[in-house]
Order: structure tokens, then C-alpha cells, then sequence
């Protein structure tokens, strides 16, 4: 636990959170600023930057979480006709807490959330294929 992340102080419940799930791994809480009604983030319950320092154990069980708190929000009152799942990792990406967090985003029509790409020529397939090679292990 990091005394100074309010990510672990709900976790511990040293902090209001509104718990909607957990797990022995994992706690999944209402978002402070939702984008929409049923927001939720799932975070480990030991303190964990970002993904780079998730184990597989961990990492799994988070989202198995969000799969659970996917599963009710699309069975829930609340409106829901999709919902993105979206975990921002370093500053440049937009992290603002860093604990590690996975957003379960309900989203509806017209919601005003998005994704916006840039207006640009995708890849060749040869760079496609170049790219993958990097990320391969032993590439």
C-alpha cells in the first residue's frame, strides 16, 4: 500500500469508495468522474503503478473483474448498449492516478466519449509485418 494513492486508501477502506465487485486480487469501484452512470474501475489490491508491473495472476484477475462488472452493467437498469474496456499507462497516455486501473466504460449513443485517430495513411503490409517482427520475443 502507497500511504500517499487514493487508489489504495479506497481499497483499504481508509477512503469513501462505492464498491460494486471484487475479488481476492482486485477491487472494482465507481468512478469519481464517470464519463457515464455505472463507470467503474478495477484496480489491484496491492500498489501497482501500471501494467508493466502487473504479474499474470494479478493481471488476469482484473480482467475477470471488469468482465464480471461488464456483464452487469449490461444486465443492470443503467443505460448500456456498449462498453469499452481502457487502461491508460504513463503520463503521456493520459494516467492521472498511477495505480494501476482498468476503466469498464458503459457507453450509450451520442454520449460524447470517443477515440479520435489521426488523419494519416495506415501501414503498408510490409510495415505491419516489420512491427510485429519487433514484438515478437526475440525479435
Amino acid at each position: 500500500m502507497d500511504d500517499q494513492c487514493v487508489f489504495c486508501e479506497i481499497v483499504s477502506g481508509g477512503a469513501a469508495g462505492h464498491v460494486v465487485a471484487s475479488n481476492a486480487h482486485c477491487v472494482a469501484f465507481l468512478d469519481a468522474a464517470p464519463i457515464n452512470a455505472g463507470h467503474t474501475l478495477v484496480v489491484p489490491r496491492e500498489h501497482v503503478r501500471d501494467i508493466h508491473g502487473l504479474d499474470e495472476v494479478t493481471s488476469a484477475a482484473m480482467f475477470d473483474l471488469a468482465r464480471r462488472v461488464a456483464n452487469s452493467l449490461r444486465e443492470s437498469p443503467l443505460p448500456c448498449d456498449g462498453i469499452n474496456l481502457l487502461m491508460s499507462n504513463g503520463k503521456i497516455a493520459a494516467q492521472s492516478v498511477f495505480h494501476a486501473h482498468l476503466h469498464v466504460v458503459p457507453r450509450v449513443e451520442n454520449d460524447g466519449f470517443g477515440f479520435v485517430e489521426a488523419a494519416k495513411t495506415g501501414p503498408t503490409a510490409d510495415e505491419l509485418a516489420a512491427t510485429a517482427r519487433l514484438l515478437r520475443p526475440g525479435g
